[in-house]
């Protein structure tokens, strides 16, 4: 009895302890020129992209509604709305009028001391286009998503998580077509 419980602890450490060595990021002394410049690139391209989602949500939104936990708790939530359909002026009521779409929820708790903070950007039609995660003012994920005029579902999809790894899905509109994901990263500096 006591043999197998010694074997299977030996074989869940062992295969635990090889996890851990083939998941290491690379060094940037194995890093090749152009895998750094690709990963500046891909980086950059959608740096450029996230700044359009939030231009055109800033240039949309006409009015916000905030609400704050019970008892004191550090949950607060604030929803950003674009101008109602006709209306001229901002709305600034309780009740939200009929036509005004959601344009950006952003949500913020506290959670053992630590500042968790999620925003959600809208485009036109409510699909979600941005979402970001942050732990105390740091960008901790970011997801943007990119769809085509009439169709429910993305075509692009692009991943950016803690530790600098991007993600890009490209998934063509023909349903014949295979999806296309790429991965970069950038390694970290070298500790001599």
């Amino acid at each position: 009895m006591t043999s197998k419980l010694l074997l299977t602890g030996l074989l869940l450490g062992s295969s635990a302890w090889a996890c851990a060595q083939t998941t290491s990021q690379p060094a940037a002394s194995d890093l090749t020129p152009d895998q750094a410049a690709r990963y500046t690139a891909a980086h950059d391209s959608l740096m450029r992209r996230v700044t359009n989602v939030r231009r055109d949500a800033e240039s949309r939104m006409g009015f916000f509604k905030s609400s704050q936990g019970s008892l004191g708790s550090a949950h607060r939530r604030v929803q950003a709305y674009a101008k109602a359909k006709g209306v001229s002026s901002f709305y600034s009521g309780v009740n939200t009028p009929s036509g005004a779409g959601i344009v950006k929820i952003q949500t913020i708790k506290r959670r053992f001391g630590v500042e968790l903070e999620k925003v959600v950007f809208y485009d036109t039609k409510g699909r979600q286009t941005l979402i970001e995660r942050r732990e105390n003012h740091v960008l901790t994920r970011l997801e943007l998503r990119e769809y085509p005029q009439d169709l429910g579902l993305p075509n692009s999809r692009w991943l950016f998580v803690r530790g600098d790894y991007l993600m890009h899905m490209a998934q063509p509109t023909l349903a014949l077509a295979t999806k296309k994901t790429f991965y970069y990263f950038r390694a970290l500096p070298t500790a001599d």
